[in-house]
């Protein structure tokens, strides 16, 4: 603390003003960068546009003066005539240098709007022709007046026009001053006048100083004000153009969640996501990959890479190296903007990526729903640094409202197999109930018709005998007997005979339909052999067509077979798959015959017979061009006792126990599609394992 109790700042406050004053003087004639910026561009532009408009207005003023002052004027004697010729000659002067700078200021600056060296060099120009030119002409003018006036006229329309930064404007000013005082001191004989006039060019000069550092900081300041506004006004307009953004951002996600949260399909979630993302974030790359406990991956059923729907893939957990699984299990997100140092230390690229390029930025997400993580959801990049923290907050709402629609498409996966299942559960009840149904329906048969029916089968083959051997009792008594009463014996017995074959005929098929519904209603209980299929196929074509042909000889059939070798051998019992495969081939000559009876001569049955090996098992085709199935009895097909055959001709049984054999007996398919009046085709599905 200094002795008189005052402070540091306190004791040298004097000082300290004085040279914050000094800076300030200094500061007004040294321009700063900005101040330095602003005279290149909006200074020097509007310079260049007000020293055209004073050449506009220069030119015929000096043309103006030069016609006075060497027509106008008369010289009364010698130094008359010497004062109006200088003047005509600076006048000139004037004229022809307004003249140059005005057009070239117009075609080099004030028509195309740019300041440049042209234009620097007329402004100067202009500035010193005119403090100069004032300066001769008002020493001119002391030959015969006492009057300054051109000096006084030429400094003020400096500093009024021109926009001179204030060193130069001070140099200007100065320079033209000391060319005024010496012209002054040279032309104006009487020294009082001089030393007058000298004074006075002295307040024209400093007039004119003032004038131009007045206006130059005065359009300085409002240069830097319309700067500042617009400035401010540019970050309004951000600003505002951002909420704008956020608004229209958070009602495109409130979009965005409604429907993707409304789809139940995983596929179409991704893929609105993706449209969405791509608009938003610019992502060539976008993919969800959803949690599979049992196997320990991430699955991802559907990744899009530039509007490429990529094959579906999975990434283990174990994976250390592969980001999906990173962020999975360490459930963090992972954000990378710049792959390149991390290329040979982690993997970002899709598995089934279509493009050799690899990720120049690449985000990894978790995926939650209350508490539990489902799977993760990447949003990749081929731009280095592509995603800001703006597209990152973007992305982590998509991932809230995906995980909702996932466990929503989820459950309702879920929900739809369990109704499926339910479905086939009920099925197969209803079939079971049928089933039973039909076992105690045969089972009375068998014990209600059964006898009786031997009996009139018996009987019937008895009557037969007992009416051939009265036609021998006959033929021995023939001759003794009335000829007219054995022809009528005969007649009735031929009758009796015939009734009692058709009896026994009608009776033999009675027997075989009791037979076929006993043997339904037992099930299956044969024992499995590795049967080859393909050769089962051909032994069941050629028996169905011999049957057919020895049934009907006109009967004939194009058959085509495409039996795959792949096929091999198969689990199977091969007597109840033979009679599945010889019961629909058996129906589909008799349907292609059926329709040939009644077409033209165009139409040529047809037989189309494949087998194909797949992943699960084997899939067996049988084809026919015949009449086809009509829509109204698709859901018949398979029921016991329903037949399109005319009656006396089917039992309605065979694809009934057809479809028990394949899908009760084997764990297998039968399915059918047809197109009525065209074709009907037959799928026999057998799996390697039935058990």
């Amino acid at each position: 603390m200094p002795e008189s109790g005052w402070t540091i700042e306190e004791r040298y406050k004097p000082e300290m003003k004085a040279v914050t004053r000094l800076k300030r003087i200094v500061a007004f004639f040294i321009l700063s960068p900005k101040e330095k910026e602003l005279l290149q561009t909006v200074i020097g532009l509007e310079n260049s546009r007000r020293v055209f408009i004073l050449t506009l207005v220069a030119i015929p003023t000096s043309l103006l003066y030069l016609i006075i002052f060497r027509f106008g004027v008369e010289g009364t004697n010698a130094l008359h005539e010497k004062w109006r010729t200088a003047i005509s000659v600076s006048h000139l002067l004037l004229l022809t240098g307004f003249t140059v700078i005005g057009i070239l200021i117009y075609f080099f600056s004030y028509r195309v709007g740019i300041n440049n060296k042209i234009a620097k060099i007329c402004f100067h120009t202009t500035a010193v022709m005119l403090l100069v030119g004032g300066a001769i002409i008002a020493g001119i003018d002391q030959l015969v007046l006492t009057s300054i006036t051109a000096f006084l006229t030429t400094s003020l329309i400096v500093g009024l026009i021109l926009l001179i930064p204030p060193a130069l404007a001070l140099f200007y000013f100065l320079s033209s001053y000391a060319i005024f005082y010496f012209a002054i001191s040279i032309m104006q004989i009487n020294h009082d006048l001089a030393v007058s006039n000298q004074i006075n060019g002295l307040t024209a000069t400093a007039l004119g100083l003032c004038l131009s550092f007045i206006l130059w900081r005065g359009y300085l300041i409002r240069t830097k004000q319309t700067r500042l506004i617009e400035k401010q006004n540019s970050k309004l307009k951000a600003a505002i153009d951002i909420v704008n953004l956020q608004k229209n951002t958070v009602e495109q996600l409130s979009q965005i969640g409604r429907d993707i949260t409304s789809s139940l399909s995983i596929e179409n979630i991704i893929h609105t996501i993706y449209k969405n993302v791509n608009s938003l974030m610019g992502a060539s790359v976008f993919t969800i990959g959803l949690l599979k406990a049992e196997t320990s991956t991430l699955e991802f059923p559907a990744a899009i890479e530039n509007d490429q729907v990529l094959s579906p893939f999975s990434v283990p957990l174990s994976d250390k190296k592969h980001l999906a699984a990173r962020c999975f299990n360490r459930q963090k997100e992972v954000i990378i903007n710049d792959c390149a140092p991390y290329v040979n230390t982690v993997v970002g690229r899709l598995t089934s990526s279509q493009s050799s390029e690899k990720p120049k930025s690449v985000i990894y997400l978790p995926l939650w729903h209350k508490d539990r993580a489902i799977g993760v959801i990447s949003a990749q990049s081929y731009i280095s640094n592509g995603f800001s923290d703006y597209h990152i907050i973007i992305l982590r709402n998509l991932a809230a409202y995906s995980a909702i629609a996932l466990v929503n498409a989820d459950a309702y996966h879920q929900v739809n197999t369990l109704l499926t299942d339910l479905k086939a559960t009920q099925e197969k009840l209803v079939t079971q109930s049928k089933l039973a149904a039909l076992g105690a329906l045969t089972a009375g048969i068998a014990h209600e018709i059964k006898n009786p029916l031997n009996f009139v089968n018996n009987f019937a083959k008895l009557t037969e005998e007992l009416a051939s051997e009265l036609r021998s009792e006959i033929a021995k008594v023939k001759d003794k007997a009335d000829p007219d009463k054995v022809v009528t014996i005969e007649e009735l017995l031929n009758m009796i005979q015939q009734n009692t074959k058709k009896i026994n005929e009608h009776g033999s098929r009675a027997d075989s339909i009791v037979h076929s519904m006993l043997q339904h209603s037992r099930g299956t209980s044969s024992e499995r052999h590795l049967t080859d299929i393909n050769a089962l196929l051909q032994e069941d074509i050629n028996l169905a067509y011999h049957g057919m042909r020895a049934q009907d000889s006109s009967f004939n059939i194009k058959i085509e077979t495409n039996l795959d070798p792949a096929v091999g051998k198969l689990e199977v019992v091969p007597q109840e798959v033979s009679r599945v495969f010889l019961n629909i081939i058996s129906n589909a000559c008799y349907e292609t015959h059926r329709k040939k009876s009644g077409a033209s001569g165009e139409y040529i049955p047809q037989l189309t017979v494949s087998s194909r090996n797949t992943t699960k098992g084997v899939e067996v085709r049988i084809r026919d061009n015949g009449r086809g199935i009509p829509d109204a009895i698709r859901d018949k097909v398979f029921h016991p006792f329903f037949t399109t055959k005319p009656s006396g001709q089917g039992t309605g049984l065979g694809l009934s126990i057809s479809y028990d054999i394949i899908v009760q007996g084997h764990n297998g398919q039968l399915t059918f599609d047809s197109k009525e009046g065209k074709y009907t085709e037959f799928i026999i599905r057998l799996p390697r394992t039935t058990k």
